[in-house]
């Protein structure tokens, strides 16, 4: 009974599973569905808002580009009606120059319609002093320095003057003027009416002006220093612009719902042609788009709806595209525990899914077959593996194999003997773990890396432990994937053939070496000198060569016999070798001759104090067989820097030169090539002769 309730359990949660498998990928492609719908939604809205607000901005900017000019020629015509009122207040003063400056201020104040027309007028000479001012009496200013003023002595008609603060007052203000002149046209004064930007004034009454509700204008001069002429906001008149094109301050950034600058403000600009300054109209974006922003919440739900109902659609929709997919699914898990569940699907409609159940099915009945012949296949090859274990395990030679991280992944019996460890206590260390950092380093790191790189690599590597030396032929064979594909492991075949080497070394031995003394034979000789040389020229470094012959030798093989002459040959080794130096390389290389390679001397004398050593000391008489014989030996040297590169023959022509004359000149003597006073030789202490 336990058994069936914990069976019943089971199976409720893998239903459970299947059911939040099947909902989930429901739930993929119902949210799939719905976010491109969503997307396309959100792209119409988008691409429609910005074609509305662009369409908008357009009738809009259409508008107030009309308005801005129509004030602008309305300023235009207030500046051109006050410089003909300068004009022909000027005129009528002219012939009244002569007259004090209080009757000629009573009359221009009376004309110039003060403060209707202008807050102030002014007169001033050709030198720039005041003539008079509307404003006081009787404090002296002048107007020499004034901009406007040297337009007006240049021939100006009309000066306008930036925006400036006035002297007296300290107000901002702006300055018309224009000259007076005589009959013959000679300038006899200077007219000038001001404005007060901060009284009443055309200039003000423009500042108090909105566009629309919100929206303002501003006068701004149009030189390299622009500077507001007029603001609604007071202080900043006579401030400079903040950024070239600023819209009097109202500019605001973009923000999330807008594109391309469609929450900028509505700018429209206008050159006055009588000042040269800009008048700038600007409407706030809030109340230009006012129509579009207010409908903005309605649609968002409008189309949040539409997302929920198209959801709920798909959905549906989908749970029942998808029910065959369901028992498709549910048979395909039972697949894992049953192979033959698979015939427990209903023949499948003419669809995808329809094709998809035969698939699997057909894919099923194959999967069967070939496991049937896969299983046959693993117990022939793992009865071929134990075969190839035990051939491997019977080789005396270490065979293994290495992944591309240098790990152990088979080693055979021959390593367990040679390292005293398991093959499971190999198998997973490194190349660089079993051999140690010293073989690994300096031989077997380079090597390693060529073969992973493909390349079939042979090599020797030597073994110290403790005071024996091994040595091993190792092979690593390259493993690939293909032909030409990248290299998945390394085959490597080592074996022990120190003894092989030790008897060829043995064999070279006995070939290089004179029998009877134990020196190099002639063999050996012409290898060493072979190294000197190659050594000294690659180094820079002296050799030289000594050859040396056993006087008289003939003679006492002649008189005595062959073991006399073997006796002597053997005893004149011993004292040649003992004049030598450790590292230096005597052999016999005929019947009675000898020869003796210097390598590293630091001097010519080295050379003439071997040579010295090797005639004395073979001058001593031969004790053999109880008979005392008298026999010397003579020495022909020669020796090579290495700054140049010379043949052995050449070196062994010159040595044999030296040779020849110390003979010549009485043997028991040696010789040094080149020969500065041949043939005379050097005689050495001691000698008989």
């Amino acid at each position: 009974m336990l058994k069936g309730r914990k069976k019943d359990i089971e199976l409720s949660a893998a239903n459970g599973e299947e059911a939040m498998v099947r909902w989930s990928l429901k739930s993929r492609l119902v949210a799939s569905t719905v976010i491109v719908v969503a997307v396309l939604i959100v792209l119409l809205f988008v691409v429609a808002r910005h074609f509305a607000y662009a369409q908008l901005r357009h009738v809009l900017q259409a508008q107030q580009d009309t308005q801005v000019r129509l004030v602008a020629e309305q300023l235009d015509d207030k500046f051109e009606e006050r410089a003909t009122i300068l004009h022909h207040v000027a005129a009528q003063l002219a012939p009244m120059l002569g007259r004090s400056p209080a009757e000629l201020k009573a009359f221009a104040a009376t004309t110039a319609a003060i403060p209707h027309i202008f807050n102030w007028v002014f007169l001033a000479g050709t030198d720039g002093s005041r003539i008079f001012d509307s404003r006081l009496t009787g404090e002296q200013a002048n107007f020499s320095d004034r901009e406007y003023f040297r337009k007006i002595l240049r021939g100006d008609e009309l000066a306008i003057s930036e925006p400036l603060t006035t002297r007296l007052t300290g107000a901002p203000g702006v300055i018309m003027a224009v000259p007076v002149r005589a009959a013959d046209g000679r300038l006899l004064a200077m007219l000038a009416g001001g404005l007060n930007l901060q009284q009443a004034n055309f200039l003000l009454d423009l500042s108090n002006n909105r566009i629309g509700a919100t929206g303002i204008y501003c006068l701004i001069t149009t030189g390299p220093s622009r500077r507001y002429v007029m603001h609604p906001t007071g202080a900043m008149v006579l401030q400079p612009e903040s950024a070239q094109g600023d819209a009097c301050g109202l500019a605001e950034a973009d923000s999330a719902w807008s594109f391309g600058g469609l929450a900028q403000p509505v700018v429209a600009r206008q050159i006055l042609r009588t000042s040269g300054w800009e008048l700038i109209a600007v409407l706030p974006p809030k109340e230009a788009f006012s129509p579009l922003t207010q409908t903005r919440p309605k649609v968002i739900v409008t189309v949040l709806g539409a997302l929920l109902l198209t959801g709920l659609a798909v959905w549906l929709v989908i749970r029942w595209l998808l029910k065959p997919l369901d028992q498709l699914h549910r048979v395909v898990r039972r697949s894992a525990s049953d192979p033959r569940a698979y015939t427990c699907l209903p023949a499948g409609k003419p669809d995808e899914i329809g094709e998809l159940s035969l698939a699997f099915s057909h894919l099923m009945r194959q999967l069967l077959e070939r496991n049937a012949a896969l299983q046959n296949a693993k117990e022939v090859a793992e009865t071929r593996a134990k075969y190839i274990q035990t051939i491997a395990n019977h080789v005396p030679d270490l065979i293994s194999y290495l992944d591309t991280h240098e790990r152990y992944v088979f080693v055979n019996a021959a390593y367990e003997r040679r390292f005293n460890l398991s093959a499971n206590q190999i198998v997973g260390r490194t190349l660089r773990d079993l051999w140690g950092d010293e073989i690994y380093l300096s031989t077997l790191a380079k090597r390693i890396r060529q073969a992973l790189a493909g390349e079939v690599v042979n090599f020797s590597v030597e073994w110290r432990e403790d005071s024996t030396t091994q040595i091993f032929d190792v092979t690593y064979q390259p493993v690939a994937n293909a032909d030409s594909g990248p290299v998945v492991g390394i085959h490597v075949f080592v074996r022990d053939v120190t003894q092989e080497r030790m008897k060829v070394e043995h064999l070279e031995q006995k070939m290089m070496s004179d029998h009877l003394t134990g020196l190099l034979n002639r063999t050996g000789f012409e290898q060493r000198l072979a190294s000197a040389m190659a050594a000294a020229e690659r180094d820079r470094q002296k050799v030289a060569l000594l050859l040396i012959d056993l006087d008289n030798f003939k003679l006492v093989n002649d008189t005595y016999g062959h073991a006399f002459g073997d006796a002597l040959l053997t005893l004149f080794a011993r004292r040649l070798k003992s004049c030598a130096r450790g590292a230096d390389v005597v052999a016999r290389i005929g019947g009675d001759e000898f020869a003796v390679i210097l390598a590293g001397f630091p001097s010519e004398k080295t050379v003439e104090r071997i040579a010295g050593d090797i005639v004395n000391h073979c001058a001593q008489s031969y004790e053999i067989y109880g008979l005392n014989l008298q026999c010397g030996a003579t020495v022909g040297a020669a020796s090579h820097l290495g700054d140049r590169q010379i043949s052995r023959n050449e070196l062994f022509l010159k040595a044999d030169t030296a040779l020849y004359a110390a003979k010549n000149a009485g043997k028991a003597r040696f010789a040094l090539f080149p020969l500065l006073d041949a043939p005379d030789a050097t005689p050495c202490p001691g000698d008989p002769s």
